[in-house]
């Protein structure tokens, strides 16, 4: 075995073995940080194009690809993982049998970033404590996992079939969204909205919870886990209010960060 592979067998170890190494000048250091692959529950994040950039503070960095009109990927988030290891590399080269269904189901909105660079972050942050789970054990494993739930998880479609569509005049009552989705997604998951300069609520995110066999039904409370998934934005992102009407808005290429002005 090459020196180089040693070093990856090594750190792919400590993963499992719930240790996380710091990958430092192709080495793995010693200062380590305790790790659990030992999770239960992990969230299905979509987002929707339409509303993402509202709630961006950085107006400038937000644009969205002419070529994507539906619910996309945010990631696929084991939870209560503490740190995962960030020794795991993933390159270009592994995802290119894939790289077109990524292009389409999960494309980064930020203006002049790679797709291939949001895609390496999704894996060092997340598919790195995924791949404790033999069936996302590897890069491609992972995010194939998560193209194949985006694709069961059809969203567009339900919305679309019960009359929910995208306008900047009408506005759904949650428990309208929820009764759409319910039969789907069962009643673990989450809506996240922004809010938009006329102060309305706008849909933005979809967490659907799973276990890590990839079913539905992981109850919220024992992921406990919280963060705000837009943290790296700055973005106010918060869960869909009960108590007021929500719009769905339309995806605005030109002017992502107001779509409806």
């Amino acid at each position: 075995m090459s020196y180089d592979k040693h070093i990856l067998w090594a750190c792919t170890v400590a993963l499992v073995t719930g240790w996380v190494l710091t990958y430092d000048n192709g080495l793995c250091s010693g200062n380590v940080t305790r790790h659990s692959c030992n999770w239960t529950c992990m969230q299905l994040t979509l987002q929707w194009p339409g509303s993402f950039c509202i709630g961006l503070n950085n107006k400038t960095i937000c644009q969205i690809p002419q070529t994507v009109s539906n619910w996309t990927i945010h990631g696929l988030w084991p939870m209560r993982t503490g740190h995962c290891c960030n020794c795991w590399p993933v390159f270009h080269s592994h995802l290119q049998e894939i790289e077109p269904e990524l292009i389409q189901l999960w494309p980064s909105f930020v203006k002049g970033q790679h797709y291939f660079y949001f895609w390496k972050e999704e894996w060092i942050k997340h598919g790195t404590c995924a791949g404790c789970e033999e069936s996302m054990g590897s890069p491609v494993l992972y995010f194939q996992a998560a193209v194949k739930l985006r694709k069961l998880f059809d969203i567009d479609s339900v919305l679309e079939s019960v009359g929910i569509k995208t306008s900047c005049d009408v506005s759904y009552k949650h428990e309208d969204i929820r009764g759409a989705l319910t039969p789907l997604l069962g009643n673990d998951y989450d809506l996240q909205c922004v809010t938009d300069s006329k102060g309305r609520e706008a849909w933005m995110q979809l967490k659907i919870h799973l276990f890590r066999n990839q079913t539905l039904g992981c109850h919220k409370q024992e992921q406990e886990e919280t963060f705000n998934t837009l943290a790296w934005f700055n973005s106010p992102a918060h869960l869909c209010p009960k108590n007021t009407t929500i719009f769905y808005v339309p995806i605005n290429y030109e002017n992502p960060h107001e779509p409806c002005n």
